[in-house]
């Protein structure tokens, strides 16, 4: 609705220290002089399972990787806390939208071909999102201020937007580091409109742009990463940053919508003590989102700021599961660390990833 990451040996490490300081510092360069495409801050999973960036052996040819993301927005934020029960009464008797929860289940599939230096891969998501919000009526006119009485939902599925993602490890001899280009299309859905609650059976009752299963934007997608070996630990680096390339898009409804910038940086070790079939893995994900842009946007009713865009910190612990015949599974908790996001929103508890990774012969 409106409102609301090689073999080295000991005697690269010093060389491989500086290279990836001076990769991630670029990233937080641009972090910091910058301003997942989604509305929400975070409604977009920010883990990485690039295992070729990530350093982990990545067989020459063809593979195929299966993921099942769940994030179950439940918990209103304004800035980075919690708001008072006071506040909410005074949102509602502004006639302001109050969110209730966002319940979002990415299923994607990913076929990638690989090569000695470079590699592409095709990621085809199938969502399934839930969402209430609070506050707004099938009538626009009179929409009522009390907590419940106009509670709207909707429930969709289907194809979101495709990406395809290139990645080059050819700049050094010992392929560790390398750099990133890919891009979003615009195939998911972005015209649905609430059906449930006080829109049952009404139409014209729009869906948040944010909120839809595609954002009607062509996004480029560029990063780099880097990673290395020390002692039986390895660690990896992987920065990107995604951009709307497209104009701002005209939704069904008539108002015009593009994303914010996202800045996602993505690093951490895994453990290899335990042999080759068992790698246990420990990630830190931060992502920078800019406010969205465009009259689909809604407005903070107090300070005029957009209500989207923030800052999100993620620890991820997990592991990875060799089965044999080139199949692997893994499986992650993203636990937030530090959340502040633009305004009111929904942000999780935590986030569950898991996946199985088949390599083709």
């Amino acid at each position: 609705m409106k409102q609301t990451t090689a073999n080295t040996g000991n005697g690269l490490i010093s060389y491989q220290y500086i290279r990836s300081t001076l990769i991630a510092s670029l990233t937080l360069a641009a972090l910091v002089g910058g301003s997942d495409a989604f509305a929400c801050a975070s409604c977009g999973c920010t883990l990485s399972t690039d295992w070729g960036s990530q350093g982990v052996s990545t067989k020459a040819g063809w593979s195929y990787d299966l993921s099942d993301n769940y994030i179950n927005q439940n918990t209103l934020i304004y800035g980075n806390s919690k708001p008072s029960a006071d506040f909410i009464r005074t949102l509602y008797a502004n006639n302001t939208e109050v969110e209730t929860f966002t319940a979002t289940q990415t299923i994607t599939n990913a076929f990638a071909y690989n090569s000695d230096s470079w590699g592409i891969s095709f990621q085809i998501p199938f969502l399934i999102r839930t969402h209430g919000t609070n506050g707004v009526t099938a009538d626009p006119v009179n929409p009522g201020s009390d907590y419940g009485a106009n509670y709207v939902s909707s429930a969709r599925a289907g194809i979101g937007d495709i990406r395809v993602v290139g990645h080059y490890s050819g700049l050094f001899e010992d392929k560790t580091s390398g750099l990133i280009l890919g891009f979003k299309f615009a195939t998911g859905e972005t015209g649905a409109d609430f059906s449930g609650g006080a829109a049952t059976g009404q139409l014209g009752i729009s869906l948040d742009p944010g909120l839809q299963l595609g954002t009607g934007s062509t996004d480029v997608i560029v990063g780099a990463y880097t990673s290395g070996t020390v002692s039986t630990y390895g660690w990896f680096v992987q920065g990107t940053v995604q951009h709307a390339v497209s104009p701002l898009a005209t939704e069904a409804n008539g108002t015009t919508y593009r994303p914010g910038d996202s800045y996602l940086l993505n690093t951490g070790i895994r453990y290899a003590g335990f042999g080759a079939a068992v790698n246990p893995m420990l990630q830190i994900n931060i992502n920078h989102r800019e406010y969205d842009q465009g009259t689909g946007v809604a407005t903070d009713p107090f300070t005029g700021s957009p209500i989207s865009g923030g800052n999100l910190v993620y620890l991820s612990p997990g592991a990875t599961v060799r089965l044999g015949g080139g199949t692997s599974v893994y499986g992650f908790v993203q636990l937030p660390i530090y959340q502040n996001v633009g305004s009111l929103q929904l942000v999780p508890a935590y986030t569950a990833t898991i996946g199985i990774h088949q390599s083709i012969d």
